[in-house]
């Protein structure tokens, strides 16, 4: 088939051209395709939409090819003796990659990018859920969904949720169990992203104060869409996680002086962490809070402080700035906002001060 009877996404994802000019591994397919675009406007949508999916699949993950490659490799020495067969296992190969390929395209396109995000000036809210500082709670939601709440988290529920869809809007942290429904996507708003869902676990973190928003994946699949200047969609599979870097978060630690809540709240960075199923321990770290486990994994003092606000319903503040680069790693379960300060000043040197719920720093 030529390349102009082309029609679908499906059939630009499974070239291999074009499979390594949206990975930018080489130079020669990158010219080739930016031509064919000047020259087939008439096609540039769909290209567009078979690009921004293939960087979804693959994500930060070497070239398909590259892969490919790899899995040979390592065939062959385990299997020297099968040599004779190595042309038709590279075709099998490729053949079994496109597919592979194909079928997570189609299921992406249909169950998530047939049901967009609807833009959030559409969103009214009808129900209110939420914690106060120091208290955690699980509701359940009409169409029987569970959520379960952090400290001094708020989720709000659309006037029409459970009629044709159902949107909330989360502020704070939520750990969601979403009851399967396909006709009526799951949709969360945040301040920082939108996550669009099916039935799945996870868990999303979003405090307006934070440097980072985060979404932790138990099990499911769910698409996210960061906000700010530069969009962008990720498909996040279990024991992912995802963490947005915030512009007034990272400008602030460029210049002190400049004061946070003047800087435009939108995602700078984006990273990608992934969790080996034969590390429980370490995902299990993620939703700790729900079983009433604070777990501090090398987080700065001044991130540190909004973490014990939330959960110890305190006000703290820190004098010395030169402390708010420390960092701490560190688990606390019955242990009270003393105790956890004692041992915290067993790792790093610093004073405090304690007068009611108001504690100073220095």
């Amino acid at each position: 088939m030529s390349q102009k009877d082309y029609n679908n996404i499906e059939d630009f994802l499974i070239d291999d051209t074009f499979q390594k000019y949206c990975s930018g591994e080489n130079t020669s397919c990158k010219q080739y395709w930016e031509q064919y675009i000047v020259n087939h406007p008439e096609q540039l949508e769909t290209i567009q939409h078979a690009k921004r999916l293939y960087q979804i699949l693959v994500g930060n993950k070497p070239a398909v090819n590259e892969r490919l490659e790899h899995m040979k490799a390592r065939f062959k020495e385990e299997t020297n003796e099968l040599s004779i067969f190595s042309w038709h296992l590279s075709h099998l190969f490729r053949i079994a990659a496109a597919l592979v390929l194909f079928g997570l395209a189609y299921f992406w396109y249909t169950q998530f990018y047939s049901k967009r995000i609807e833009p959030l000036d559409q969103f009214v809210a009808a129900q209110i859920f939420q914690t106060k500082k120091g208290e955690k709670k699980t509701f359940d939601l009409p169409d029987g969904t569970t959520i379960t709440l952090n400290s001094d988290s708020k989720l709000e529920l659309d006037q029409d949720f459970n009629d044709h869809a159902r949107h909330v809007y989360l502020t704070g942290e939520g750990f969601f169990e979403v009851k399967k429904d396909k006709e009526k996507p799951f949709v969360i708003y945040a301040n920082d992203f939108d996550i669009s869902v099916l039935g799945t676990t996870f868990n999303v973190k979003s405090y307006p104060n934070d440097g980072t928003s985060e979404a932790f994946l138990v099990e499911g699949l769910i698409e996210m869409r960061s906000k700010g200047v530069n969009e962008n969609s990720m498909i996040i599979k279990p024991n992912q996680k995802i963490i947005l870097y915030k512009n007034q978060f990272i400008e602030a630690k460029k210049d002190s002086a400049v004061k946070k809540e003047a800087l435009k709240s939108s995602v700078k960075e984006i990273k990608i962490q992934d969790f080996s199923v034969d590390e429980p321990a370490v995902s299990s770290k993620e939703i700790a809070w729900k079983d009433n486990r604070l777990e501090i994994m090398d987080q700065d003092f001044e991130s540190l402080r909004h973490t014990l606000e939330r959960w110890y319903d305190v006000d703290i503040e820190i004098k010395n700035r030169n402390l708010e680069d420390y960092r701490f790693t560190a688990t606390f379960s019955k242990e009270n906002i003393n105790q956890v300060l004692n041992a915290l000043q067993k790792v790093e040197p610093f004073n405090y001060e304690i007068y009611g719920r108001k504690i100073t720093i220095y």
